[in-house]
């Protein structure tokens, strides 16, 4: 660009002769007496550095003419600077002397002024400008706020270029506290919402001004979409639209289906009809809006286009597969569907015979232990083997089915992103008030055949057996205090919980919550581990045996890797006061205590 442009200024002073514009000029042979091309673009180097010169020199007399002047040192830097950092020039490093030289003189001049000093700050770079931007904030009390602001701006980007992003995002938040239109916001609105400083960073990401440009637009709504809660990301879609700002269609969807809005996600995809050439993501958006809308028609024709692109993609379709028949029966006939059918069906029974390859040993260790006359004693005389399995793959089945076929995709929203929780809550408690209850009509018969006397259990209650499952509940007290005091870890099977537990609270207060975790669930999951699984492996392995296995199984069927031990204490201490009182009411009372900690925690919170 600057060899174009000094090419031409040298042409115009009559150093070399301009060639027409319409045409392609061959390039000169010293045989038709002009200049060969080195030379030429000698004399154009030298032409370009007298002139350069001149006007240094026509600068550096202004200066000293007018020697209390800022702005005309700093212009006569910045003259210099344009041509020391230019990669083209024969006569670069000249320049770059000058605008060493220039730059002490200012430093030592004007070195205390805002302006002056935010101009040599931009000419270092890293662990140098992090020193020389740490040495000036002492006196930038005194500056005016946007000057600040520039400092902290220019300090994060020093940070940000040595990883270090809690001092990025630290200095980041401080330049967009100074000046809400600094480019830094969308980086301080990131670093608040990942410290946990959800409101402050909807309350800066509000304030600041409107976008200027659709791409800034954009950029402030999917960082809302990506990391503020609730409606925030519709608001600011409102906000930019409301100042002329088109906002793309995707994205509006986006920020209308996080805030519950399904018709508005669905308007605004009406403005980007599906194409051949939509993306991968694009289109499973478009086939969420559909869903969460009950458009079986619109969400029919999303699956038939990410089957024809996303062809290893396949279990996520199924999922929403899953959903479009709960709002179209139907659809399970659909010809172009039938793939998805077909995997929707074999989901559902790889699911379902799962348990039964956990019987298989089982089962062979109880032949071999029968053939060596060592026979084991039941813990509930009408559960066998079968009942295990039959349990278990009722539990499993109904705990993946449920929640797909009546939440679909949003469901793993959870596993990414959980800035729409609280409008997810309600429906996640209700899909799992209705698992519980299909789980509890698939097992009736088997209920039945338990009987309430195993239910209340044989055995007589001793004061001691209840010492280590106080230990428990205490353990379950101190890790709620944890979570509440420090916050919660994040998991996707923690953010489950609490959701379900805030859900149910919102559509019934602290009692439903209670009523659903603290009473339903412990009655279900210990009959199911407890009561089936754990009475059938007894009937073929060792009690310290069979209570290991379902143990383990219990606490992988909670998929939180992180509290695995935790959900393994319970199971072992559950099975053992099964065993104590040749019942299930005492691991109940167990399950219902701690779990009642947790949502009182929570709610508490």
């Amino acid at each position: 660009m600057y060899r174009t442009f000094l090419f031409l200024l040298v042409a115009a002073l009559g150093v070399l002769p301009l060639a027409p514009s319409h045409a392609t000029q061959p390039a000169p042979s010293p045989g038709h007496g002009l200049l060969n091309l080195d030379e030429a673009s000698r004399q154009i180097d030298a032409a370009s550095l007298a002139k350069y010169r001149q006007i240094a020199a026509d600068y550096t007399a202004a200066v000293r003419a007018k020697p209390n002047d800022a702005a005309l040192a700093l212009a006569r830097c910045q003259f210099m600077q344009t041509f020391a950092w230019s990669d083209e020039l024969r006569w670069g490093e000249q320049a770059q002397k000058d605008l060493e030289t220039c730059q002490h003189e200012l430093r030592e001049t004007f070195g205390e002024m805002p302006e002056i000093a935010l101009y040599l700050l931009q000419s270092v770079y890293g662990k140098a400008a992090i020193s020389q931007g740490t040495a000036l904030l002492p006196k930038a009390t005194g500056w005016p706020a946007k000057d600040r602001a520039s400092l902290h701006a220019a300090l994060s980007n020093a940070y940000q270029v040595t990883k270090d992003t809690k001092n990025a995002g630290l200095h980041a938040v401080e330049a967009a506290r100074l000046a809400p239109d600094t480019p830094l916001l969308l980086s301080a609105v990131r670093y608040l919402a990942t410290t946990g400083e959800k409101d402050e960073a909807t309350r800066l990401l509000m304030n600041a001004p409107v976008p200027t440009t659709p791409w800034m637009a954009n950029s402030y709504v999917n960082t809302a979409h990506d990391v503020l809660p609730g409606t925030a990301a519709r608001e600011v879609l409102l906000r930019v639209q409301k100042a002329g700002m088109k906002v793309d269609p995707y994205a509006s969807a986006r920020a209308f289906l996080q805030a519950g809005d399904a018709a508005g996600a669905q308007r605004a995809m009406a403005d980007k009809p599906q194409s051949e050439t939509e993306t991968s993501q694009n289109r499973a958006l478009r086939l969420q809006v559909a869903l969460a809308a009950g458009d079986a028609k619109a969400a029919e024709g999303a699956l038939q286009a990410s089957l024809a692109h996303d062809k290893g993609n396949i279990w996520p379709l199924t999922q929403s597969y899953g959903m479009l028949l709960t709002i179209e029966p139907a659809a399970a006939f659909h010809p172009a569907l039938f793939s998805l059918l077909v995997s929707l069906l074999s989901g559902l029974l790889a699911i379902a015979l799962s348990p039964g390859l956990l019987m298989f040993p089982v089962h062979y260790v109880g032949t071999v232990r029968a053939r060596k006359k060592r026979l084991t004693v039941p813990l509930f005389d009408s559960i066998g083997l079968r009942h295990a399995w039959y349990g278990l793959a009722v539990f499993f089945v109904a705990s993946w089915l449920v929640p797909q076929a009546m939440l679909g995709r949003l469901a793993l929203t959870l596993a990414g992103n959980a800035a729409n929780l609280p409008l997810l809550q309600p429906k996640l408690a209700i899909a799992h008030a209705v698992t519980l209850g299909v789980v509890s009509l698939a097992l009736a018969l088997t209920v039945w055949r338990f009987g309430w006397r195993q239910w209340l259990g044989s055995g007589k209650w001793e004061v001691k057996w209840l010492i280590w499952p106080v230990i428990a509940v205490g353990l379950a007290l101190l890790g709620s205090w944890v979570v509440t005091r420090y916050g919660p870890t994040g998991t996707q099977a923690l953010l489950w919980a609490e959701s379900i537990a805030r859900g149910a609270a919102q559509l019934g207060g602290a009692g439903l919550a209670l009523l659903l975790l603290a009473v339903a669930v412990p009655i279900v999951e210990e009959f199911v581990f407890r009561g089936c699984l754990l009475g059938g492996l007894t009937r073929h392995m060792s009690f310290v045996a069979s209570n290991i296995w379902q143990a383990v199984i219990f606490a992988t069927a909670h998929c939180d890797a992180k509290r695995f031990l935790f959900y393994l204490l319970i199971g072992l201490t559950a099975g053992w006061l099964a065993k104590k009182t040749r019942g299930l009411a005492a691991p109940v009372l167990l399950h219902a205590a701690i779990n009642t900690v947790f949502v009182v925690s929570i709610l508490s919170h």
